[in-house]
Parts: structure tokens; sequence; C-alpha cells
């Protein structure tokens, strides 16, 4: 099997701002005690799920065709995304995907029915697919997580075959859109309001997530609206892209939800 590829190679350089999340996202094992996982695993999970809503920007912005379920293709997008702005940060993936996955098991613990017609694919083909495209492009890294989930090699070799094709998918449908190499732009609006979870605020504001995003929405695409960045009490666990007002918003009870999720593992 061949060795990593850039994905979407073309925006590399233009996302290379955005590595200066990653002295949040992946300490150093030696520093790392409880507190430092579990706020690792959940700056991990609001960079794919911030990641997912962009991919909704980028369908809409652009009128990007989609062929199956939109968040099928916005689960890809993040991911895929991750791969090539944190790539020397494999924790970020297995992290989301090991929420996923925690989900389902705290869902089928309690009994709830599987939503076979949800917008959403079941959480643990979300993560399990997540673990696809991550082995496919770059089993050497991530074959931990081939083991952690029993991909067998046939399995990995299908997954690889995925992960191209998603690869191919998204640079033919991106490459109009991409601003040129060296093209300065300035970040997305952020705006973090007050809320009824003032230490969820605090720890958003204070990973630089929200900025980091920001940064790389406005320097890798030619948005016709840059979306917005929000986050917000919604009085649910949630995170959205809306048309109408082109933001993106995420929730505090999200972060707040993703917390009680790492005391889970």
């Amino acid at each position: 099997m061949p060795g990593p590829r850039p994905v979407i190679s073309a925006r590399n350089t233009a996302s290379a701002l955005v590595l200066s999340l990653a002295c949040l996202c992946a300490p150093p094992a030696s520093a790392q005690d409880e507190t430092g996982e579990t706020e690792a695993f959940v700056a991990s999970n609001i960079i794919h799920i911030l990641l997912h809503e962009v991919g909704h920007a980028v369908i809409d912005q652009f009128a990007l065709p989609v062929i199956g379920q939109e968040e099928d293709a916005a689960d890809s997008f993040a991911t895929l995304e991750v791969l090539t702005i944190y790539d020397d940060h494999v924790d970020i993936l297995l992290d989301a995907a090991e929420a996923m996955l925690i989900m389902h098991d705290v869902a089928e613990a309690g009994g709830a029915p599987l939503d076979y017609f949800g917008v959403h694919d079941l959480d643990i083909q979300r993560g399990l697919r997540i673990v696809c495209h991550a082995v496919g492009i770059d089993p050497d890294r991530y074959d931990e997580a081939a083991r952690w989930t029993d991909m067998d090699p046939d399995q990995q070799a299908a997954c690889e075959i995925e992960a191209e094709t998603a690869i191919e998918s998204w640079d033919t449908l991106l490459e109009p859109y991409l601003r040129e190499e060296g093209v300065s732009a300035p970040p997305a609006p952020v705006t973090l309001r007050g809320s009824a979870l003032p230490d969820m605020r605090a720890f958003l504001a204070g990973s630089g997530i929200m900025a980091d995003i920001a940064g790389y929405i406005g320097e890798t695409f030619r948005w016709p609206q840059v979306p917005a960045l929000v986050a917000a009490d919604c009085g649910e666990a949630n995170a959205w892209y809306d048309l109408d007002t082109v933001e993106i918003t995420l929730c505090y009870e999200f972060i707040d939800e993703l917390f009680a999720l790492a005391e889970q593992r």
C-alpha cells in the first residue's frame, strides 16, 4: 500500500496557519494528566465538528453536487481536512471516532432505538468511517486504529480505495474555489456569546480553536459570503450551519456533552 499522500494538496499552504492549535490538541505524553487528556479529547471533537459544519458551508456556498446524504459528505470533508491541517496529530481523528463510538454505546445501553432513517448515519458507522478514511490514507500512522477496530487487511485495502475516491472527489469539486497560494485574506468573523455555562465558554476561548478555524476559513476559499463562527447557548447539545444567516453555530451545551463523553472513556 502506498505511503501517506497530501489530502487536497492545493490547500496545504493556505491551511498551515491552523497548526498553531496543535499545542492544545496533542500535548506531549509526559505532560498529559487526566485533565489534559480530557481537554485534548474535547478539543479534537470541537475541531471535527466545526470542520463538519464548514463542509456544509462549502456545499451551500459553492452549490456543490452531493450524491447521497449531505451529512456523509460533511463528515468526509471534516475528516480529510483534519488529515490536511493537523497531519502530525493522529489523536484528533481517533478522539473524534471514539466519541462517536461512545455515543453509540451509551445509546445502546440506554435502550434507545436505532434511527435508520435519520439524516446522519448511525454513530457507530460515522466513527468507523472516520477510522476507515484515516487508515486508508495513512495505514502506517493509523495502524493502532486498525487494530483497535479489528480491521482486517481486506478491509484496509477497501478503505484505501474509499479514501482515494473521497480525496479525488473533493479535489475536483473544490479546485475552482480555492484561493491562490500566498494570497492572504481576513479571517471569518467570530463571536463567543455570553453563556450560562461559563466554564465551557472559557474553555473554548482559551483553546484558540475558533480563531484558528476562522483563519482557515478565510485563507482557504474564495467565498461568495464568508461564513461567521458563533458560539452560543442553544438549549441543546448541537452545532449547525445556517443557510440564511451564513453562520456556523457551536452550542456550549455540545462542549459540555463532550466533557461528559470523555468521562465514559
